[in-house]
């Protein structure tokens, strides 16, 4: 049986995932535009020289479910957001980690990327950076 991610968690058009490098493997990994809704996000590290990276545990969900009545989750990733140029950072209840996000987005607003985020639980805000750079790594993390 082959199991298809749920639509309701398609990206709206205007995200700017496919215009940053990495973004397309990102994308053909999970075999559709993320929107790392449930995701846990594990890591906000942001330095005083302007450079950062957000760290997500993220996965499908497919429209199966198990014995207990659980969705099926497949294709794990730790992916990675690269920043540079961070020019703007605003986060509430930081002391929250890992976060669970409820909803994520990427937008270009003057010549910067926004990277926004608002939770179920934990750390929620956004950060602007000049430049973003994704990678994954399959699987769960260490």
């Amino acid at each position: 049986m082959t199991t298809q991610p749920c639509s309701q968690f398609m990206t709206p058009p205007k995200s700017k995932l496919l215009d940053i490098p990495g973004g397309d493997a990102l994308v053909e990994w999970f075999g559709r535009v993320p929107r790392f809704h449930d995701a846990e996000l594990l890591e906000i590290n942001v330095s005083g020289k302007g450079a950062g990276l957000l760290r997500i545990q993220a996965w499908n969900m497919t429209d199966e479910v198990d014995t207990k009545g659980y969705f099926v989750l497949d294709k794990h990733a730790t992916v990675t957001l690269a920043l540079e140029g961070v020019s703007a950072i605003n986060c509430v209840d930081f002391d929250m980690m890992p976060a669970i996000i409820f909803d994520f987005e990427i937008t270009k607003v003057d010549e910067k990327y926004r990277i926004e985020w608002s939770t179920s639980y934990g750390v929620a805000g956004f950060i602007n950076a000049k430049h973003v750079r994704i990678s994954l790594v399959p699987g769960r993390p260490d």
